[in-house]
């Protein structure tokens, strides 16, 4: 399935857009199909009834809906939404929305200086990030009507709530897409970052030891555990794990070839070991991951 782009209609600013949507009675729940954003988006669910409203699909993330539940989406990742919610008058479920253009994003740090940790979130956001339970509350009341509010208050929400996120140190990255973490160019980690990526991506059908990463980069073997822990924020071997089951997901969601052959073309040598590893990450099979898309 390829996601399809969903364009945002920013009429009160050209740099970000507030949405609420409400409903006080019995549903399916708001369904989006698989599409992805130029933008950033930012989105609150409340729905005081539930435990679980359902799934959020966030490019080969697979995540429970619940009561208060924040998630931000990076620019460019695929998601859908799917499920059903319980809802009365006197309860009504809401989904609370931010989009945010990020060259304006940047344009702004840039020229204050006393924003610049939200650069951090940025990066942070390429993976998709599941904020904590502690700022999800906190962004109710910041987003909650803030499309009826005038450009200029709008304007303070967005500072006010790109803040609160920049200093979520407690939210979850999602997506096995490969950390971008900053890294100043024209320094030489940078050089061996990007080839030890594209050796993963160009073998990741392979066996690989971190003895072939050493040998590629001429690099201790020390040395390379150091690298992934720091800039990759995982180890070796999680990293390559999460790179092969997120090609597993791509191939579960974009085709119809049986899970034995997903699980070969993806560098898994037992398919009982995929199985588990998968079930591991996505809390579900690949044969219910992919139906997911049906």
């Amino acid at each position: 399935m390829k996601p399809m782009i969903e364009p945002i209609d920013k009429d009160v600013s050209p740099n970000w857009h507030f949405a609420d949507y409400y409903c006080d009675h019995s549903k399916d729940f708001v369904h989006c199909n698989w599409h992805y954003h130029s933008e950033l988006e930012l989105v609150l669910y409340v729905d005081p009834h539930s435990v679980s409203a359902g799934k959020l699909i966030m490019d080969d993330y697979v995540g429970d809906i619940t009561d208060q539940t924040a998630y931000l989406v990076g620019s460019g990742i695929p998601h859908m939404l799917t499920g059903s919610s319980i809802a009365t008058k006197d309860k009504a479920s809401s989904s609370h929305i931010m989009w945010l253009d990020q060259d304006w994003l940047h344009k702004m740090i840039d020229s204050v200086p006393a924003l610049s940790s939200v650069n951090d979130l940025l990066v942070r956001a390429h993976k998709g990030l599941k904020l904590s339970p502690v700022v999800a509350q906190q962004l109710f009341a910041l987003m909650d009507g803030a499309c009826r509010l005038k450009p200029s208050a709008q304007f303070l929400r967005v500072v006010e709530i790109l803040l609160l996120l920049s200093d979520d140190k407690n939210a979850e990255s999602l997506t096995s897409r490969p950390y971008c973490l900053y890294v100043a160019k024209d320094t030489p980690i940078l050089d061996k970052l990007e080839k030890a990526q594209q050796y993963i991506a160009d073998h990741y059908n392979e066996p690989i030891t971190v003895q072939h990463i050493c040998q590629h980069l001429h690099m201790s073997e020390s040395s390379v555990y150091r690298m992934f822990e720091k800039h990759f924020s995982n180890s070796f071997s999680e990293h390559l794990k999460r790179y092969r089951l997120g090609k597993a997901s791509e191939l579960l969601i974009r085709s119809n070839i049986l899970v034995s052959v997903v699980s070969e073309r993806v560098g898994f040598s037992n398919l009982s070991n995929f199985n588990r590893q998968f079930k591991a990450a996505k809390r579900m099979t690949p044969t219910a991951f992919r139906q997911l898309f049906g």
